[in-house]
């Protein structure tokens, strides 16, 4: 187990290329919201690393046009690192923005184009280099309403079908530029959303809530697993895995929640879940692991 880091999350830039946001315990222990944004090169097994000195929460990346790594913070602030060097962007500076919306939860590309989104609702796209440009009319919290709402997660396959889900067990589909709240069997807090296909949906959160969707109507899955959150979720070679504190899990055939050996000695924390180019990434509280097949994982913790 490292003792040094902590892990808040992390994405697979391709499968060669790892990337997770982490902060020093023991500076983290005495008030410092610094925060290093860890690079891992399976072509050389090693670790690379880049501080900020600021507090990040979500890593992204994408390869077209131009490599760019970005990690956003709570407040909206993002660092945006290119071969030419880090520079420091805002999602929205504006009072009607996080400084007074709240935090910005997620961070996820959508048909390779980022999209953040946070407290009351809120949806930015990244237009370009410095430029983030609102996303959310029609859903988000009206000036002056008084309601704890928000978006914990946002995916989809192109941005012609976009789903956000988040507190209150609240789901929305934005369809051709307009949002729609649809139908949710729950009022717990979904913390991620993840779209396989059209009519292929799944949401996951609080106390083991996993619903799916086909597209119109949502589903409670019921299952006796676990009662922990479900943080992560990811499809991966034609399962859903799943992510908790105490470990991980994949649905099977009957609908129920089956837990992974990794066959890693100590069992590996697990939270954040990220598949890309044919490699499944998992990062937890002090864990960082990795899998091409879903049976053998590799254990590369800084």
């Amino acid at each position: 187990m490292s003792n040094e880091y902590s892990f808040l999350s992390g994405c697979m830039q391709n499968r060669n290329v790892g990337r997770v946001i982490a902060q020093v315990d023991i500076l983290k222990e005495s008030g410092s919201t610094a925060s290093k944004l860890l690079k891992w090169d399976r072509s050389q097994n090693r670790w690379f690393s880049f501080n900020i000195d600021w507090h990040a929460t979500r890593i992204s990346a994408f390869e077209s046009p131009e490599i760019t790594v970005l990690a956003t913070g709570p407040d909206g602030i993002v660092s945006a690192s290119t071969l030419a060097g880090p520079t420091e962007e805002e999602i929205d500076a504006s009072l009607d923005g996080p400084a007074r919306r709240g935090p910005i939860r997620d961070l996820q590309l959508i048909a390779g184009v980022p999209y953040a989104v946070g407290m009351g609702r809120q949806v930015y796209r990244r237009e370009g280099v410095d430029n983030w440009t609102r996303q959310d009319q029609g859903v988000v919290l009206p000036r002056g309403e008084i309601q704890l709402c928000g978006f914990n997660s946002i995916d989809g396959l192109s941005e012609d079908a976009i789903y956000a889900v988040g507190f209150n067990g609240e789901i929305w589909l934005r369809s051709h530029n307009k949002w729609q709240q649809q139908d949710s069997p729950t009022n717990l807090v979904l913390h991620k959303v993840k779209v396989v296909r059209e009519d292929l949906i799944f949401a996951s959160g609080q106390m083991g809530t996993l619903l799916r969707s086909d597209g119109n109507h949502w589903e409670t899955i019921e299952h006796d697993a676990i009662t922990d959150d479900l943080w992560g979720m990811e499809w991966f070679q034609g399962e859903l895995y799943l992510a908790c504190d105490s470990g991980l899990f994949k649905l099977d055939s009957k609908d129920q929640l089956v837990e992974v050996d990794m066959q890693l000695s100590p069992k590996p924390t697990c939270r954040h879940l990220h598949a890309n180019d044919g490699v499944l990434w998992s990062c937890g509280p002090k864990h960082v692991t990795w899998t091409e097949d879903g049976q053998t994982w590799n254990d590369v913790t800084p």
